[in-house]
């Protein structure tokens, strides 16, 4: 069990992100674990939207994680699920609130009031202070033990904050770590050091002072035909057959794929960067304003 720093020195937060292979029956349960998760979410958005309306009152976090025991004698099955899942779904809910008043108050056209989830529209949970990992494998509380590729081990005065369990596209399963680690200070720039600034843009990726650019790749255009293909055929699927659910994954597959393909490409652009000077700087740019 790692425990949270106490210090007041400088830190930086960083996240990996490993794939994990859980059995059968340790995905039913991670499902099963989400299904309850969007549960708690519609019952407590829809008691803080009744109080709102009924009332005038908010509901606070506070308020609606101490009725999380009175949820557990309503629905036993909820006792399968670990406690901090539970809180971390109450504070998505109210950071989410807190965002749409934010956004109420700055005047947006848009606030954005919190949804309702739909069936399949919850793919993740999150520990907020608890996770103990082995070498090679996963402890995830009322999980249990599940086989973790550990590509990169985490750096030796990392202190973990969450650990996040989440399902992508075409059934990929991975885990998220949280954690600090103190941060390097770096020293004020001088003229001795190579500078670098870039322009994004919106056709090629970035132009940069030295007269060098580098072109987009495009992956979404290259793949597009093949994304309209297997668009059309699940329009056309009857829905919840074996064909709709075999389309569905394949359109999963191919919009992670180029999804990958991006993130590679982005990562090897900005490795390249790093190599050939010191520092690199480039505009805050607010999109919404050449609008």
């Amino acid at each position: 069990m790692w425990k949270p720093r106490q210090t007041d020195e400088p830190t930086l937060t960083r996240t990996y992100k490993h794939r994990i292979h859980p059995t059968n029956g340790q995905v039913t349960a991670l499902e099963n674990t989400f299904s309850m998760c969007r549960y708690l979410w519609n019952r407590s958005l829809a008691e803080r939207r009744d109080a709102y309306e009924q009332t005038g009152e908010r509901v606070s976090y506070f308020t609606q994680q101490n009725r999380l025991p009175e949820l557990k004698e309503e629905r036993p099955w909820f006792k399968g699920v670990h406690s901090q899942v539970l809180q971390d779904v109450l504070r998505r809910l109210d950071k989410s609130f807190d965002a749409f008043f934010r956004r109420v108050k700055e005047g947006a056209e848009e606030p954005g009031y919190p949804r309702f989830k739909k069936r399949g529209q919850w793919a993740s949970i999150t520990y907020p202070q608890y996770c103990k990992l082995p070498s090679g494998a996963l402890d995830i509380p009322k999980i249990g033990r599940v086989r973790c590729v550990l590509h990169r081990p985490l750096p030796k005065n990392a202190h973990l904050k969450t650990m996040t369990v989440m399902k992508e596209a075409a059934n990929r399963w991975f885990v998220s770590f949280s954690f600090e680690i103190p941060a390097i200070l770096n020293a004020p720039p001088d003229e001795s050091r190579d500078f670098i600034g870039i322009d994004l843009g919106c056709i090629d990726l970035y132009y940069a002072s030295d007269e060098s650019h580098v072109e987009a790749p495009r992956h979404f255009r290259a793949a597009q035909a093949n994304l309209k293909k297997l668009q059309r055929r699940f329009s056309k699927a009857k829905k919840r057959t074996p064909r709709w659910r075999h389309l569905l994954r394949a359109l999963g597959k191919a919009h992670a794929k180029v999804r990958r393909k991006r993130q590679a490409f982005l990562h090897d652009e900005a490795n390249k960067l790093l190599e050939r000077t010191d520092v690199v700087v480039c505009e805050d740019l607010k999109i919404g304003y050449c609008q």
